[in-house]
């Protein structure tokens, strides 16, 4: 009988060490920062990859939960973690848009990497946050990996090459395709994203060496104009606007994009 049980505890042990987690990941799932692996922490202490209370849950990233990860001085530039728990994450011409959302108190790039694909095959996109003190979401263009499939996710907080002696404290959320509540398209081979959709009180805007943001509605008329030096990331207040479709306009670098997006 005794070891009847010990084979049942064994059995169920078992189990639970290759049970797989789902997309997305929000950490809001007790024990799920154990499926995480840091690595190139200058020793990877524990107790500098924990799971936290989320430092902002008032504006875009509204969970109780995400991981804080303490980046050491004298970590490698390209410090992360990597979770093989999860289950195979297919990208195809439909799916191939993937988020993270990012709190940092530094700015410098970060990026996301798929590997362990069918034939072995891996790549990773790179991406740069472009605020502090507030989260952001970073959307990744995986389309390098349609038709595959893969079995582990590893991301980059803080990939700063040289690190020249500079840690950071950064915030990690919200990994997985992105989600319904933004719009996010490929305008002339750059990303054009906006959040969050429906908007409320106000939206932010992302893509490359904005210049000027002009919001119209239905019928041509411009509600409001923004000019600014060159920006990849805006916040515009919306909290005026009357419910219904609007038109956003952009006078980038690479040109003129508009797109449009909904005030609820």
């Amino acid at each position: 009988m005794k070891t009847t049980i010990t084979l049942l505890l064994l059995a169920i042990f078992a189990m639970g060490v290759s049970a797989q987690w789902e997309l997305p990941i929000t950490f809001e799932n007790p024990e799920e920062d154990t499926a995480w692996t840091q690595f190139a922490n200058a020793g990877d202490d524990p107790a500098n990859f924990v799971l936290a209370d989320n430092p902002d849950n008032a504006g875009i990233n509204t969970s109780d939960f995400c991981i804080e990860f303490t980046v050491l001085e004298t970590a490698d530039p390209w410090v992360g973690a990597w979770s093989d728990a999860y289950d195979s994450v297919e990208i195809t011409e439909e799916n191939h848009m993937m988020q993270m959302m990012l709190y940092k108190d530094v700015l410098s790039p970060c990026a996301l990497k798929l590997e362990q694909g069918r034939g072995g095959e891996s790549f990773e996109v790179h991406d740069t946050s472009t605020v502090t003190g507030e989260w952001e979401l970073i959307v990744f263009d995986m389309s390098a990996g349609i038709g595959n499939a893969f079995g582990r996710i590893t991301w980059f907080p803080d990939f700063a090459d040289p690190r020249d002696g500079v840690g950071s404290l950064c915030y990690i959320d919200n990994i997985g395709f992105y989600s319904e509540g933004t719009s996010v398209k490929e305008v002339n081979n750059a990303i054009l994203s906006v959040y969050p959709v429906p908007a409320n009180d106000v939206l932010t805007i992302k893509y490359p060496a904005m210049r000027r943001i002009t919001i119209s509605n239905i019928v041509g008329q411009t509600i409001k104009s923004i000019e600014f030096q060159s920006a990849s990331h805006k916040i515009v207040d919306v909290s005026s606007l009357k419910s219904g479709v609007y038109f956003i306009t952009l006078d980038a670098a690479g040109g003129t994009v508009s797109t449009r997006f909904i005030k609820q």
